[in-house]
């Protein structure tokens, strides 16, 4: 289980700096697409100060720039990595952001990570296509064909 964990983290950090590249590439700088980058980002520095048994402090998520993305993203990967050969079978006590108190094993957290990645950046990808523009495929078997593994 651990490899198949630590190659959805490679394939989740891949499509992140896929779709960083091309949100700000284009001309028209559209907040939402960086909105919901930041949102990713950031949602899992939340969750991992949960892990760490740290309050959440952050309430609103800002716009960041290309490059604190990029480094957010790989940053954001290496705690992954580091959480799944040292802490899969830890319980995390938390409370949401309604009020809710809860807990998690860090693998349910860690799957939830991974799934909120892949819904918005499937919302992503429903943004442009509304528009009819063409988007980068960040499926996982292209992930796999690109990278040739």
């Amino acid at each position: 289980m651990l490899m198949e964990l630590l190659r959805l983290i490679d394939h989740s950090l891949w499509a992140n700096l896929e779709w960083v590249d091309f949100v700000y590439a284009r001309e028209d700088r559209e907040p939402r697409p960086r909105e919901l980058l930041a949102h990713m980002m950031d949602s899992e520095r939340v969750w991992f100060d949960r892990i760490d048994g740290r309050p959440n402090t952050t309430t609103t998520f800002a716009l960041l720039s290309r490059d604190e993305l990029v480094q957010g993203f790989k940053e954001n990967a290496d705690t992954l990595r580091r959480l799944i050969r040292s802490r899969l079978d830890n319980m995390v006590d938390f409370q949401r952001a309604s009020g809710e108190e809860y807990h998690a094993q860090v693998l349910d957290i860690i799957y939830h990570l991974l799934t909120h990645g892949y819904h918005h950046r499937g919302q992503l990808a429903a943004h442009y296509a509304r528009a009819g523009v063409k988007y980068p495929n960040t499926d996982h078997i292209n992930y796999l064909i690109v990278n040739k593994l």
